[in-house]
């Protein structure tokens, strides 16, 4: 009775490691990180601008 099923769903390793997820919540509120203008829409906005950056740079043979 002590097996686990193998169709039971395994703990996955998280995508971004913790330490980083703890450098750039330090000195804020987790929850905080979702309200309008917080953590998740700088990182959307940053992630963004490398986005086009880069496809602009592609774009002009940089």
């Amino acid at each position: 009775m002590g097996e686990k099923s193998p169709t039971m769903s395994r703990r996955k390793e998280p995508v971004i490691p913790a330490d980083l997820l703890d450098q750039l919540l330090a000195g804020s509120d987790a929850a905080a990180a979702l309200d309008q203008g917080g953590l998740l829409d700088s990182l959307k906005k940053a992630l963004a601008e490398r986005a086009l950056n880069a496809e602009m740079d592609h774009h002009l043979g940089e």
